[in-house]
């Protein structure tokens, strides 16, 4: 079947015309059905974009017409065809037995498209081999990331940086799709360090792929030097297939939904309004299991915490009962956390150490300190979400604000409940509260709008707790920590597609699997 994408790009139409047909669905057939108007209405502003474009449509469908005219001059007439048609030997249009109609080519067959003399060749035009050791640090550059085994990010900035600046030298600020895509691919051709190794992927995707990766995103900034009337239109936002990524939702699907009795609220208000004792804490827990379809029907048209706390309050004083919500939305990933934290923590240490703000950070703790908590450091300084869109206003934030959004630490004896009533507005999404001292606290909460839910007293068991409140409460990641909760989404848990998480998180993934211990 004829891209649309490839089409147009041999006709040498940027990408930003291309991209608006492709978030539109126009595929190729749709495509030759096209008036001005219809441009018009789906975005492509410029007249002489517009005119190209109809010259292009009226070409493609001049040489369908004329394909489907030579065939039919070719055989006589209908008449003919019929009558011939027991006649062996008849003719080279001879059709199989009762069939008379005649096929036009296949609309998929891509006529010739008229080229202008300056429109580029959709070829290999830029070569990082043969433009990169002419840099200056080219050639130090070329041996550090082929005798390197994990990628710091200084390395691959540098290697984007000097990538884009021979390509916007080569080609202009406004590459085609192609030229960006056989760059990615060279890139990870000539140092495999720098592959991203999401299974999956083919391993150039971080760097470009459909639009997004380090290399679009230094184009973009680039770009952004230029004049106002220098500047092409702005692509329209590809749709990303995320799940939970926006939101860390969890939606049970209604075909799964288990049928809701009449009894089910019997059993909530059963619950609610029973206090847990040692005798009837079994009783609580099946019951609890029994009306789980119930809860997430109820928890899935987004309450706030306290609204779902009010209703199920088992949920703050058998705290347990958290992790058996995540069991049952994920079975086989619930326990994912604890059992690969303690290995993967000194990889994200030593991946880490790679960038000189984490490395800044890891350098403040000793050797006897907490090395959970250097590893949620450095996992939150090296996926640090500089500026945050809260409520359709960006913002920035630092890497030391960030952490903020994750645990802050009160004195040993402070009235919990009361810290967690009078706790700043802009912490709106669920975070820890360390009791004691900062590197050594003695237990954990979870602050859920202002309820403060007992973590216990290890820091991984109250992080694992915090990241299931998120799917348990159907809530949103706090903005600031967005990457730092995908990549132990996607990577840890495996409860999110790493396909759909951003290429800084995936790269900084590839460098986690690279370290050897």
């Amino acid at each position: 079947m004829t891209s649309l994408h490839e089409f147009l790009e041999k006709g040498g139409f940027e990408e930003d015309v291309i991209s608006i047909f492709l978030d539109n669905d126009i595929d190729y057939d749709v495509f030759l059905t096209l008036s001005e108007d219809d441009m018009k209405e789906v975005g492509i502003m410029s007249f002489g974009a517009r005119r190209r474009l109809s010259m292009v449509i009226k070409a493609a469908n001049g040489a369908a017409t004329k394909g489907y005219s030579q065939h039919d001059s070719s055989c006589s007439d209908d008449a003919s065809i019929t009558s011939d048609l027991d006649q062996p030997g008849s003719s080279s249009c001879q059709t199989s037995p009762r069939t008379t109609t005649r096929m036009a080519p296949s609309p998929h067959t891509v006529p010739s498209l008229p080229m202008k003399d300056n429109m580029p060749l959709p070829s290999k035009r830029f070569s990082l081999a043969n433009w990169l050791p002419d840099q200056p640090g080219g050639d130090d550059l070329i041996q550090s990331l082929k005798n390197c085994v994990v990628v710091s990010s200084q390395q691959r900035i540098r290697l984007v940086k000097v990538a884009v600046t021979g390509l916007t030298e080569t080609l202009g600020l406004y590459p085609t799709a192609s030229d960006k895509t056989s760059l990615a691919r060279e890139m990870v051709q000539m140092f495999p360090a720098v592959k991203d190794t999401t299974p999956g992927l083919e391993g150039h995707e971080h760097f470009y792929n459909n639009g997004s990766g380090f290399l679009e995103y230094r184009l973009k900034n680039s770009r952004m030097s230029l004049p106002q009337d220098k500047k092409k239109r702005k692509r329209r936002s590809r749709q990303e297939l995320e799940v939970a990524a926006k939101s860390a939702k969890t939606v049970v699907a209604e075909d799964e939904e288990e049928p809701i009795t009449p009894g089910d609220q019997e059993k909530v208000d059963w619950m609610r309004y029973s206090p847990p004792t040692g005798d009837n804490q079994k009783k609580h827990r099946d019951l609890f299991i029994d009306t789980f379809s119930f809860r997430r029907k109820i928890i899935n048209g987004s309450p706030t915490i306290t609204d779902v706390l009010c209703q199920f309050p088992r949920l703050q004083d058998m705290p347990e009962l958290i992790n058996l919500e995540f069991q049952l939305l994920y079975p086989d990933q619930c326990d994912n956390f604890i059992s690969r934290w303690g290995r993967m923590k000194e990889q994200i240490i030593l991946a880490g150490e790679g960038n000189a703000s984490v490395l800044v950070q890891i350098q403040k703790f000793q050797p006897d300190d907490n090395r959970d908590l250097c590893a949620l450091t450095a996992l939150a300084f090296a996926l640090h979400k500089s500026v945050v869109q809260v409520r359709g206003t960006s913002t920035s934030s630092s890497r030391e604000n960030s952490l903020l959004f994750l645990v802050q630490s009160i004195p040993e004896g402070t009235d919990v409940e009361a810290a967690a009533k009078a706790k700043k507005p802009v912490y709106q999404q669920p975070f820890l509260l360390a009791l004691g001292p900062a590197r050594r606290p003695v237990q954990y909460f979870a602050v859920l709008d202002k309820v403060a839910v007992p973590c216990g007293t290890s820091l991984i068991t109250a992080i694992d707790r915090l990241f299931k409140c998120h799917f348990v409460f159907n809530v949103h990641y706090s903005p600031a920590l967005l990457h730092f909760w995908h990549f132990i989404a996607a990577f840890i848990y495996e409860v999110l597609d790493p396909h759909t998480v951003k290429p800084i998180i995936r790269s900084f993934a590839s460098s986690v699997r690279a370290v050897e211990l």
